[in-house]
């Protein structure tokens, strides 16, 4: 595979600015190249209609001079770059395929007669055909896993400065609606009521929640999952719940839905880390406080692939689009 990937890389790199602006190309994720295609003697990369796109034709499309390429052509070669190194870093086992064939499914029939938007979003993703479908989400999991697995690889380090400065937890809460806070109807009380005495009893958080919860939490006994100070809560609610004490339910805390009660459920970082359930809202925090972290990994994925980049300006570009100085 990667010797393939090597002798190709040229032609993968290359289609560049023509063929991303009609979103029209195709990608062989079997292969970790575009399909191989000769004319005259000269590599294909594309075809849209009854025009070939030519490897070197394209390349002078993109670097123009040879020396210098364009923010958006340098957007395109890392998107190939990405491609190829995530497609040949990363195999595809019975629990990927069986997460690519349900996703595929779902799409399909949430896209049901609306099969003109599905192949627009698809084209805007650089993919050609409805057929892609699979090829995309192919390369969608296979990236989910090359960064899930770097994250957890250094994991501590990763989440410890997002622990210390943005108070994470999990949180669940007992909504009870409020259709107008000047006049609270006799049934929006006796609930308010109801859910007090419960708690005041002893009875499970979880369990009042679930019967007495106005939110669509209420089935999971009111549990929200993951929170810090970046997520996206209205104000009055974040506020109490950042505030909140383990294990110690809030007073009521009015928002613009109602007013809730608020149980935090977990602050410990290492049971926090530990919680499978809540790795996707970890791995999100960081990739949210660490913006260039994944084209990093995509970059030392390559290197260790020991990709080899035919051409220097190429190299350097993608160099400078992920920030790389080269070492002294």
């Amino acid at each position: 595979m990667i010797e393939k990937l090597k002798e190709n890389w040229f032609v993968v790199l290359v289609a560049a600015i023509l063929i991303a602006a009609v979103g029209y190309y195709t990608y062989d994720t079997n292969k970790g190249k575009l399909p191989g295609k000769k004319v005259d003697g000269k590599d294909v990369v594309a075809s849209i209609g009854d025009t070939n796109y030519f490897a070197d034709d394209l390349y002078l499309e993109l670097y123009g001079d040879e020396s210098s390429a364009s923010s958006a052509g340098t957007q395109v070669l890392f998107s190939y770059f990405e491609r190829a190194v995530v497609d040949a870093a990363i195999s595809v086992d019975d629990e990927m395929k069986t997460q690519i064939a349900t996703a595929v499914t779902s799409v399909k029939q949430s896209y049901a007669g609306q099969e003109a938007t599905l192949l627009t979003q698809l084209q805007a993703a650089g993919y050609s055909s409805l057929d892609d479908l699979e090829a995309y989400f192919t390369h969608y999991y296979k990236m989910q896993k090359l960064i899930g697995d770097a994250y957890a690889e250094d994991l501590e380090n990763l989440f410890t400065p997002i622990y210390e400065e943005k108070k994470p937890r999990v949180v669940s809460h007992i909504l009870v609606k409020i259709s107008d806070f000047d006049n609270i109807t006799e049934e929006e009380q006796a609930k308010l009521d109801a859910v007090d005495k419960a708690l005041a009893d002893g009875e499970d958080f979880a369990e009042v929640a679930k019967e007495y919860s106005d939110d669509g939490s209420a089935s999971d006994g009111g549990n929200l999952g993951y929170m810090d100070a970046d997520t996206n809560f209205v104000s009055e609610f974040k506020e109490a719940a950042l505030a909140a004490e383990k294990g110690v339910v809030t007073d009521w805390i009015r928002t613009e839905y109602g007013y809730h009660k608020i149980l935090v459920t977990e602050t410990d970082k290492e049971a926090l880390m530990n919680d499978e359930s809540i790795r996707d809202d970890i791995y999100a925090a960081i990739e949210s406080a660490n913006p260039d972290l994944n084209a990093q990994i995509i970059w030392e994925a390559g290197q260790k692939l020991g990709v080899e980049f035919a051409n220097e300006n190429v190299e350097n570009a993608i160099k400078s689009y992920l920030g790389i100085e080269d070492e002294e």
